[in-house]
This record gives structure tokens, sequence and C-alpha cells, in this order.
């Protein structure tokens, strides 16, 4: 004999540890055991029973566990229980039938479980006799929380599932039967009960059976596309592109989404996405759908489901546009044609992707070949829907019916004259060939950091003032066109940054009232060049970023690459050349240079979580000295290591300098060796002046740098003489220094 209201009570322990612990030892073996015989004796094998049980022994740990004892205090954890027998068909689980306590609501509930999707297929499908033909004694409820059930009178239930898909409010269904948690009842009469319900819910049962088998069948059609992962080699309008596919992650249930993305000598051209759909979203129907997409546009979207069958079945497409403004029978021509070229079967507005051979399970073609079809189909869709917005082709971006053939190829020579490689070996040989000297694991971690991301390419560049970010930043762009550092490159921009930027108008410019028109930036030049241009690699350098706050101006850019949605530029129709909306392609490659001083700001979470930051404070002045001129290396070799020693007392304090000021330095001693004899001072003197000059201005800071002061000190007293300007300059910092407590060199 059961006595439902003493499980009534144990959901009712308002200890969270204590009610998970009794409902699990009280309920699971127990429910497990009887729920077993008894799927023993409908089905006789092929099924699991499942409980709550591990859920409860899992809060249970979490609750006693002091990180999360706190918040499992209060929840409604433990407060339900559930046994139920399944079966695993494909890669998933179906519950045929669920034994349910619900101590939210003092229910029992025994019942079979139809999803939303599944019950609205039947009323499109004019099936709803399953539904219709079920015992009265059967109610019907909707699963609105994880507590809560609703129930449905029957003669309102198609209402009711029509009510739900535009909301897209798409409820589980349970049919069966609620008894009151109380009173006594003996175990045989309970189970008479899961029988009974068992019997009459036969036809839902077999119904969430076949459909369960149909999507499984389904599934593992879509898994072969998607386990995929060799690239893809096409030839696009005549040049050749790869597309390579990332791994697929689950958006949410019943959702897959795999990207994918168009490149040509390692720069990504376009993206894209395979969306697998365990549903058709838009209807709510219950068919397992295949979407492509490019850059955020659904160019193929079809069930899959048409493929199952007894023998083979060939694989066949329909594409239509829907476009405003343009002629869309036009356009459904002109990509059939382009898919014919292509080397895919077409017929009026079909066109083939494969075979499925059903006895087989599997596709007559290489199944690289079938997703790669898919891709590369999307791809000339959306080439052909973009009619000048994506060009993602040369030969689409250089050629256009108005130019003459001199014009055409002048433009073809000139895109000639700068091709991209993003090799590393090419581009280090590139950067070695520099009189700039850089470390190699400096160059590779750039390297990577801005090219380790298909769709994101962000790198800050930190460190003393001096160092070459900018420099680096110019010279691997450079590289990456197989150009010199000293050589003009079109596809690089440095953008200095002003204090005053305080928002994206600084970068995406703004429309001027009173000037009528949209005042232009640099920034949003090289957007529109590189949506124009998706073959070339386009660099952005942000010099001295942080001289305003990035965070305010450069939010809608970093929103607009994670997200990959357009960014608002205006909503006028009056203006030409400047699109309302504007997307970042992945082929932008952006570099921000900081300093850290009392002249800049700090940079927030939000933007170093979207960006590799590299601090470049270690320079090789040796190797730099090597490249210098013979005769200057003659003529100043020993000044140049003393400015070495000094550079090494500096480096423990953090105040050393960079390339730029060694290179400054040595620039005007050599100027100063040119001058006539008579005209000239001592090589001591003259270092003195440097120096004094583009070291000692940057000295500062408290009592942790009394050692350096004296140590400098008495250097200079021995090598440039107590009359020295540095030496003047150091004695009194150091006087200072004791007297104050702190020191620097402005006065």
């Amino acid at each position: 004999m059961i006595n439902l209201s003493h499980y009534q009570q144990l959901f009712d322990i308002e200890n969270t540890t204590e009610r998970c612990k009794k409902v699990n030892d009280t309920m699971d073996q127990f429910w497990k055991t009887e729920l077993d015989q008894l799927a023993m004796r409908l089905i006789g094998e092929d099924y699991r029973i499942a409980t709550y049980g591990q859920t409860l022994i899992t809060t249970y740990h979490d609750s006693i566990n002091p990180k999360y004892a706190e918040q499992k205090k209060d929840t409604s954890i433990g407060k339900k229980y559930f046994a139920q027998i399944v079966r695993k068909i494909g890669e998933k689980e179906i519950s045929l039938l669920t034994l349910e306590f619900n101590g939210i609501e003092q229910q029992m509930y025994i019942y079979t479980e139809l999803s939303f999707y599944q019950v609205h297929e039947l009323f499109k499908t004019g099936r709803q006799q399953i539904l219709n033909g079920m015992d009265s004694s059967l109610k019907v409820f909707t699963k609105t929380s994880t507590f809560k059930r609703s129930e449905v009178e029957r003669s309102v239930l198609e209402h009711t599932i029509l009510e739900m898909v535009k909301p897209r409010t798409r409820h589980g269904m349970i049919f069966g039967i609620a008894i009151s948690l109380e009173g006594m009842y003996e175990t045989s009469a309970i189970v008479d009960l899961l029988g009974e319900t068992w019997k009459l819910t036969a036809s839902l049962r077999n119904y969430a059976i076949e459909h369960k088998k149909s999507s499984a069948r389904v599934e593992h059609i879509m898994n072969l596309i998607g386990a995929v992962e060799t690239p893809y080699t096409a030839t696009l309008l005549g040049n050749v592109y790869q597309i390579h596919y990332g791994s697929a992650v689950n958006e949410k249930s019943g959702e897959r989404i795999e990207e994918f993305v168009l490149k040509r000598d390692g720069q990504t051209i376009v993206q894209g996405n395979f969306n697998y759909r365990e549903y058709e979203v838009r209807t709510g129907l219950s068919r397992p759908m295949l979407g492509v997409n490019v850059e955020g546009h659904n160019h193929i979207y079809t069930n899959v489901e048409v493929l199952l069958g007894d023998n083979r079945k060939e694989w066949w497409l329909t594409k239509s546009f829907r476009t405003t403004n343009q002629n869309n029978e036009e356009l459904k021509r002109e990509a059939m044609d382009l898919l014919a070229q292509h080397g895919i079967e077409v017929h009026d507005n079909e066109y083939r992707i494969g075979t499925y051979d059903n006895a087989q399970l599997r596709f007559e073609e290489d199944h690289a070949e079938i997703k790669g079809r898919l891709a590369l189909a999307a791809l000339l869709f959306a080439h052909v829907a973009g009619r000048g917005k994506f060009k993602f082709f040369e030969k689409e971006a250089l050629i256009h019916e108005d130019k003459s053939d001199k014009e055409i190829l002048e433009d073809s020579k000139e895109m000639d004259e700068f091709n991209s490689n993003f090799d590393f070996s090419v581009i280090y040989e590139s950067i070695q060939n520099c009189s700039l000297t850089f470390d190699k694991d400096v160059i590779r971690d750039l390297h990577l950091n801005i090219t380790a991301l298909d769709d994101k390419h962000f790198v800050i560049l930190n460190g003393i003032s001096g160092t070459g970010k900018t420099q680096l930043a110019k010279l691997y762009a450079n590289a990456v066109y197989g150009l010199s550092y000293e050589e003009d490159n079109p596809y690089l921009s440095i953008i200095p940054v002003r204090p005053d930027w305080t928002d994206a108008s600084a970068l995406f410019g703004y429309y001027s009232s009173f000037e009528k028109r949209y005042m232009m930036t640099e920034f949003l030049k090289v957007l529109l060049h590189a949506n124009e241009e998706r073959m070339k690699p386009h660099f952005i350098v942000l010099d001295e970023m942080n001289l305003a706050r990035v965070e305010y101006y450069l939010s809608d850019y970093l929103s607009g690459v994670e997200s990959h949605k357009e960014i608002t530029l205006h909503n006028r129709d009056d203006l030409d050349g400047i699109p309302s909306k504007i997307g970042i392609p992945p082929n932008i490659y952006l570099i921000g240079t900081i300093n850290v001083d009392e002249t800049t700001h700090t940079i927030s979470d939000k933007v170093l979580d979207r960006a590799f930051v590299m601090t470049l404070s270690d320079v090789d002045l040796e190797t730099f000295w090597s490249r210098v001129d013979d005769g200057v290396r003659v003529g100043l070799q020993n000044e140049f290591e003393f400015l070495m020693k000094l550079h090494r007392w500096l480096v423990p304090y953090n105040l050393h300098f960079g390339y730029r000021t060694m290179n400054e330095m040595i620039q005007k001693m050599s100027r100063h060796l040119a001058l006539d004899v008579e005209h000239q001072v001592s090589k001591k003197t003259m270092l003195d002046r440097v120096i004094s000059e583009k070291v000692l201005p940057k000295l500062r800071g408290d009592d942790r740098i009394t050692e350096l002061l004296k140590e400098l000190r008495e250097v200079f007293a021995s090598h440039l003489g107590e009359e020295s300007v540095s030496y003047s300059h150091i004695d009194r910092m150091e006087k200072e220094l004791k007297r104050y407590g702190a020191t620097q060199f402005w006065r």
C-alpha cells in the first residue's frame, strides 16, 4: 500500500539537501524496479528505464557544497520525481511512458509525451484522427514549465496548437491521466493505471516512434554532410578558392550551426554557415530542414526528408529569388546559368545536388562533393542576389560594363602589382630584409594573432614609446603584399586617434545637416573599399588608440564583427555612394597601438576580450646597430657602446628607450660628424647632449630609483665629467629625491 500523501510530504521538506536525499532514497529504486517489470511485460526488450534520481543526487551534492549551497537553498529542485520507459532511436532517446510525481502541483501524472511539432504535424497533414480517436479518459496538458502542466480541452486542442505557432511558445504536449497526491493506493493499482495508459496511448506512441525513426534517418543524412571537414576546392568565375568548414555547435535544442568560409591565398573572402534544424521553425512543422546562409542571408532552405524512401532518390532543389527592385526571373536565369557553368546539373529552376541511396544509407557521390556543391550554390546565389553589394569574386570587382577594354586592362595591371600572401615564411623573409629589427618570436606572434580567426582580426600592440609598434604594423602589412617597409601600400591606412573621439562617428562618419552631405572618414573609406575588393586584406592601424576612450568610438565596430550584423550609417534616401548600412568584411585587419601614461585612458575588458594584446618592451639594439651604415658605426662605436650600457641600466626600472630614441641619437651624432671640423664639438660633448635631450627627460620615480640615480651620477662623472649637462641633471634629481621622496627630470 502506497500513501501518496507521504510523497507530498517529502516534496514539502524545506531543506533542499534533505528533500533531494529523501525523495531519491524513497522513490528511485522502487519505481525503477516496478517500471522495469512492467516494461518487460509490455515490450519484452529494446527499452531502458530512466529516472530523475541522478539529477536529485547531483543536486544533493551541490547543495552541501559551500560554493553552491546558498543559491540552491530556495530552489524547487527535488519537488518532482519521474520514472520513464525510454527507447533509443538513432542517436536520441524517446520517452514511451512516464510516471511523474509533481510536488508543486500535488499531482501524479501518467502520460505519453509528444513535442509541439509532432502534434502540429498531425493537424497540418490531416492525421488528427490519431488524436480524435483517443479514449475520453485521457486528458491533454501542455508542459508550460518544469513543474506546471496546463490542461487543454480536447475541443480546442487544434486552436491551442495554432496559437503557439506565431509567438513560438511551443510547449510539449502530454496525453494521460492526473491523480491528486493524497490517499492510499495499492502498488498494483498504480501499475495497472500505467498499463492501461500504455494501451490507450498506443496510437500516439506508435506515431512518435515512427516519427523519431524518420527523424533519425534524416539526422543521419545531415550528419553525413556535417561530418565533412576536408576543405573543398572550387573554381569560381575563373579563380580558384577553398571552402573551409568549422565545427558544428548547438545553438539551441534542435538546431546546429556550422560555419564555413571562402578563402583565397589564406584570405577569408566570405563567411557563411550550414544550419541543421530538426524542425521547420517558421511554420512550426515537424520537418528537418537544411539551410545554407551567406553573410547572414539565407540562400538554400530545404526539407531533407524528401530524400527518404526505399530506393535511390535524386536530390533536386528549387531556387527562387524574392528581392525588391530587381527582376527576380532574370536573377533566377542568371543563377541557373552560373550553376551550369560551374558543373552543377540544372533543369529549369531546379538544380541537382546528388543522389542518396536509402539502402546503403549514403550518397552515391563523395560526401565532400555533396557539401561542396551546397556551399558553392549558396555562394553563387549570394553573388547574383548581391548585384554589387556582394562583390566576392575578383572579376566582378574589376570589370564593369561601362569600362573600356583599355580601362579593364589597366585595372588588372594595377591589381596584379599588389598580391597578398599570408605564408609566414614569405612574410618573415620579407621582414628580415628590412632595416628595422624585430625578433622572430614577435613577428610570429603577431602573424598568429592576426590570422588565427577567420572573422576577427584585432591586435593591440602595447609597449614603451619608440619600440616600433607602428613600424611593426606597417612592416607586417607591407610584407603580406611583398613590399619593403619604405614602399607605399594602398591597402594600409595608419589613422591617428584624436582625444576628442567620443562615439562611432569618429570612425564611420555622419551626415551633416549643416553641410548637406555625409562626412566621410578614412576608416569608412577603407571599409567601403574592403567590401569592394574582398580578395585583398585591408590593414588599418589606429595609432595611439587609447588617447580617447576605445570602448566609446570602437563599440559599433566590435559589435559588428561579433554579431556579423551591419552597422547603420544613415537613414536617408538622397545619398549616393554611401550605403545606409555597412558590414565589417573578414578582410579587415585592425591593429591598435597604445602607450600607457598620464595622457591615455585604460582599455575596458569589453575591448580586451575581443583582441590579442601584445607587449613590445624588449628591443634588440645590437642587431639594430649591425644594420647601421658602416661609416656611421666606425665613427660612433664607442658612443653606441656607452648608450647600450645606459640602456641596460635603465631596463630593470622600465625606463629604457626604444629604437626610435636610439636611431635619433645616432642620427644627430652622425650629422654632427659631417660638419666642418671648425664647427664641431667633442664626441663626448655631443653624447652628453643627446643623452640629456632624449633619455633623461623620461626619468622620474620615487625611492625605488635611488640606486639607479647613484649609479648614473658615478658613471656620468667618470665618462662625461662633472661639468656635463647629464651629470648636473642627475645630481639635482638625486638631491630632490632625498628631500621630497620623489623626483623627475622636469623642474
